[in-house]
């Protein structure tokens, strides 16, 4: 069973003592099942042991053979035939038949008072005298040839050095896991978090993000699902507040063009052309905030025979709309909300340039659609003010040119109601490109 509402502290807290553990376990087995290291010395009674044949020599990690000859004194070694007497006797053999040559720097010393004997005639030497050796090259006559024994070269790695990286090792695989498993519970949740504030801003509503997780994770998530429905309750509310003002404003704007009526001609007319592009700011409005309100009726649709028919109803209105036949491109989309987007930047581009060109693609999993013509195009500032509600890149509003600026607001918002992203961008040589793009149908 998962555990829930775990704080991150005491998940965290969890995970440190199960990695002590398993730590101190491959320790206290590394102990149990392996001996430990041998001490990198030799001391006399191993030497005349390996010799004897007493002992195996790998086990005092001494190297024995059999030569023919005496092998020469090692230039980097001295012998001292005090020991090489107590070797003699240690292993029964006459002092001119055994050899004994050590490394002197690397000599240790027993503290002993006086002399004494071990067993089996191992021999103790006295205090301050040579007695254990890190480097020794040791001979007894065999008949013919010599016994021979030295030290072992000294490895990078002996047998407990790589027997403990090995468990250690294995302690660190099994870590992995619990390790990866934190990791995931903890990164789970915060891939919602960065999903959720992609998605927010946008016009569709977004999801509610699931409290899972970690206590804290559960927290964030239960305070941003509450700043998510405070914010959209605050944008649902200001729209409306905008339509119901526009949708007021008919009724004042009824009676000024009826009292007109009476005013002179050239008055009439000036008041009259007013009222009108009032009026169109009205229902430009309304119709801003039915399409930012209605709800999505998605289904599956080939966008370049939308975008055909679209074309097709330009040309009968001798409209010049250029598109090329596309080969299908399957979407997931309100059909009437996308050809409202696409009319609204045809009508742009008709508008300010004189003509339309049409271009769709598919890259890298979403389609593609361009809209360009060969106009004016925008400056810097304007580019980056375009979607902004009531801007037009016309500043003098002239309703030969366009609406009152919600064209471009209106397109953005259900561009991002499909998943997908609006943007414009000047031409080089001249001319605006409005791109717009969504996910394909899976």
């Amino acid at each position: 069973m998962r555990p829930r509402g775990i704080s991150l502290f005491a998940q965290t807290i969890v995970l440190l003592l199960l990695a002590l553990l398993s730590a101190q376990a491959v320790t206290v087995a590394l102990i149990l099942f392996r001996p430990g290291p041998r001490p990198e010395f030799h001391s006399l009674s191993d030497i005349g042991d390996a010799l004897s044949g007493r002992i195996d020599p790998r086990r005092s990690g001494l190297l024995r053979g059999v030569e023919p000859h005496l092998p020469p004194q090692p230039p980097d070694m001295i012998d001292d035939p005090k020991l090489t007497a107590q070797l003699a006797r240690a292993i029964d053999l006459p002092e001119t038949e055994v050899r004994l040559w050590y490394r002197a720097d690397q000599s240790a010393s027993f503290p002993f008072r006086g002399p004494r004997h071990g067993h089996e005639g191992r021999v103790m030497v006295r205090r301050g005298e040579p007695y254990f050796f890190n480097a020794v090259v040791a001979a007894a006559q065999a008949g013919p040839g010599w016994v021979v024994v030295r030290t072992q070269p000294r490895p990078f790695l002996n047998e407990w050095q790589r027997w403990t990286l090995l468990w250690f090792g294995l302690s660190t695989l099994l870590l992995v896991p619990m390790a990866w498993i934190f990791a995931r519970r903890l990164t789970k949740p915060m891939r919602g978090f960065v999903e959720a504030a992609d998605r927010f801003g946008r016009d569709e509503p977004a999801p509610v993000l699931p409290a899972e997780g970690p206590a804290e994770l559960r927290t964030m998530a239960q305070a941003l699902n509450r700043m998510q429905a405070r914010i959209d309750a605050q944008l649902r509310e200001r729209t409306s507040m905008i339509g119901a003002i526009a949708h007021d404003l008919r009724t004042p704007l009824a009676r000024i063009a009826f009292r007109i009526e009476a005013a002179p001609d050239e008055m009439r007319e000036k008041i009259q052309g007013d009222v009108e592009q009032m009026r169109a700011m009205v229902a430009d409005t309304m119709a801003f905030v039915r399409g930012t309100n209605a709800p999505l009726r998605p289904e599956r649709i080939d966008l370049a025979a939308l975008i055909g028919r679209i074309a097709e109803m330009a040309a009968e209105m001798e409209r010049p709309v250029h598109f090329a036949p596309s080969a299908p491109c399957w979407v997931t989309g309100d059909p009437l909300a996308l050809e409202r987007l696409l009319d609204n930047l045809i009508n742009n581009a008709v508008a300010f340039a004189g003509a339309a060109e049409i271009v769709l693609e598919s890259d890298a999993g979403r389609a593609i659609v361009l809209v360009r013509d060969r106009g004016p195009g925008m400056d810097d500032a304007m580019l980056a003010r375009a979607f902004d509600p009531f801007e037009r890149g016309d500043p003098s509003r002239s309703r030969a040119t366009g609406g009152v600026g919600l064209g471009l607001t209106i397109a953005r918002a259900i561009a991002r109601s499909h998943g997908g992203e609006l943007t414009l961008a000047n031409r080089s040589g001249g001319g605006l490109e409005a791109r717009f793009m969504m996910p394909l149908a899976g």
